[in-house]
Order: C-alpha cells, then structure tokens, then sequence
C-alpha cells in the first residue's frame, strides 16, 4: 500500500478548509432546522492546529427560528442544500423558548496532520 505525500495531505487540509463551511442545526430526532453559510454573521470558521472549528450562535430573537425549538446536533455541509453530511456533532439538547434564549455550538473536525 502506497502512502500520500505532505503535499497530498496539504490538499486534503485545504479542500475541508475551504469547502466544509455550511453548518446544519438539527433537532433531537436528527431533523434539520436550519442551515447556514459561511456569510451569515451567526457563522465563524477558525482554524487552530489540526482543528478546523465552526462555530454558530442562534437567539430566540432570530427571524428564522421557530419557538419553541430543540437543538440537539450539528452536522457540517460543502453544499447549501441537500448534499450528505461530513461530519455530525451530538450535544446535550437545549430548547429556545424565548427571544432571550441563546445557543452557541461549537463544531470541531480534526484534519490531517501535514506530515
């Protein structure tokens, strides 16, 4: 079996930095919620060692979500809509109830080492 070279591996790390940037709010049953791009101003991408992270914050206040409303999971798109997830992410549900409430989820994927 052959091995890829650091330049391969740098590839690879480009391609998930560039491409995997829409991040899906999923219910507890695993239904989408809601599903934004790296535009939106809810959505930061940052890149820390061998992390890519994506982070979205979602209020009650939000013109698109719908009260009450349980979040459960986050999965990590290249496509706007439709497409197979990449990469989900399961986190302790919590429920906005109120134009108060806040979410912040975190969503970590590992890339390759550059070796």
């Amino acid at each position: 079996m052959a091995e890829i070279t650091s330049s391969a591996y740098q590839a690879i790390r480009d391609y998930i930095q560039a491409n995997w940037q829409y991040i899906e709010l999923r219910d507890d049953l695993g239904n989408p919620i809601l599903r934004l791009s790296p535009s939106d101003s809810r959505v930061t991408s940052t890149i820390e060692g061998q992390t890519v992270k994506l982070q979205i914050v979602v209020k009650g206040s939000d013109a698109d979500i719908t009260k009450p409303q349980t979040f459960a999971s986050s999965a990590i798109y290249d496509v706007a809509t439709g497409g197979q997830p990449y990469s989900i992410e399961s986190f302790t549900s919590f429920t906005i109830e109120s134009d108060m409430d806040e979410l912040t989820v975190i969503h970590e994927i590992q890339v390759p080492q550059v070796v």
